[in-house]
């Protein structure tokens, strides 16, 4: 957790943006950004571009759900509180650092699995199926973070899911591990949103 703690030396600066950026902006209202520059760039019509918002907020929401569900299920430590059982946890191979603080503050729930990742990596794969995977132009800040003039650009949905995998493991809060499968986890019920939600009536009808 070199890269995680509060005053590291080996996080890079851009590393660092994205990780206050992401504290400050949750998966439903970057994805929802997201989705509106997209939506207004390609000059979508009002019923597509209203179909792909419900489709997205469904995934996202249903994708949060889940996790957190699965995060009392597991219970897992974060790494704040690994780091400082090193010395007593009965592994042989870690060493406890009791002065280990993370550079963003630890949420007061579990772990495992990210629910950033899961809620992320939902509403991006609505998104990629409904506006295409790259050639965007998205622009991400934080009110928080304005008068630094903060600003992450994006040209593809699967660029944002990585960052926010980085800005929970470089901001110390996450392993890296959470946050593939927070991932997964989101975008197999992206998956299944878009092939039962809000499907096409021609589709619905070969089905009768």
């Amino acid at each position: 957790m070199t890269v995680g703690a509060k005053n590291s030396t080996a996080r890079p600066q851009d590393r660092s943006d994205a990780a206050r950026i992401y504290r400050d902006t949750s998966p439903t209202n970057l994805l929802n950004s997201a989705a509106r520059q997209v939506a207004a760039a390609q000059g979508r019509s009002l019923s597509e571009n209203a179909r792909a918002q419900a489709l997205l907020n469904m995934a996202t929401n249903d994708s949060l759900v889940a996790s957190f569900a699965t995060k009392y299920q597991y219970n897992f430590w974060r790494p704040e509180t690994a780091i400082h059982a090193g010395d007593t946890d009965g592994n042989p191979n870690t060493d406890g650092d009791t002065n280990f603080a993370p550079y963003i503050t630890t949420p007061c729930f579990p772990s495992y699995p990210s629910n950033h990742a899961s809620g992320t990596g939902s509403g991006a794969e609505v998104l990629r199926r409904m506006y295409g995977a790259g050639g965007h132009s998205i622009n991400i800040s934080s009110p928080n973070l304005v008068d630094a003039g903060i600003v992450l650009h994006y040209t593809t949905f699967k660029a944002i899911a990585a960052d926010v995998d980085d800005a929970r493991v470089y901001g110390g809060i996450h392993f890296r591990f959470e946050q593939e499968a927070g991932g997964g986890l989101g975008r197999d019920i992206a998956k299944y949103v878009m092939k039962h939600n809000l499907r096409p009536i021609d589709d619905r009808e070969d089905d009768e």
